[in-house]
């Protein structure tokens, strides 16, 4: 398996660099959350040339494991924690931008 899992999902946005001490926090909860709900991977980066620009990298064991975990039930105070990062976020929801990645298996070279 990849480092990050054989499914990757990108979710990019920005927020305020004065945000950030509200920010982390609610990352931390989402990851801890991710964690438990049993992704492989959970990495937050900002943008070293864009302080408003960042990326969560979710890992999973394949996209069956990613589709799984989606059916699972949240729990009603991570609803809350979504909807305060939402907030937080420019544009909302509607300014997270989503993209998904399967890994490339690359040849053997000797």
């Amino acid at each position: 398996m990849a480092r990050l899992g054989e499914f990757v999902m990108q979710h990019r946005y920005r927020v305020a660099p004065t945000d950030r001490e509200r920010l982390l926090p609610l990352l931390g909860q989402i990851r801890a959350y991710a964690l438990d709900l049993g992704v492989a991977t959970f990495d937050v980066w900002q943008d070293d040339g864009d302080a408003w620009q960042w990326t969560e990298l979710h890992g999973y064991d394949s996209w069956s494991h990613a589709q799984r975990l989606a059916k699972k039930p949240m729990p009603a105070e991570m609803h809350e924690v979504y909807r305060s990062l939402e907030r937080l976020v420019e544009g909302g929801a509607e300014g997270v931008e989503t993209v998904t990645w399967n890994v490339a298996d690359l040849p053997d070279v000797k």
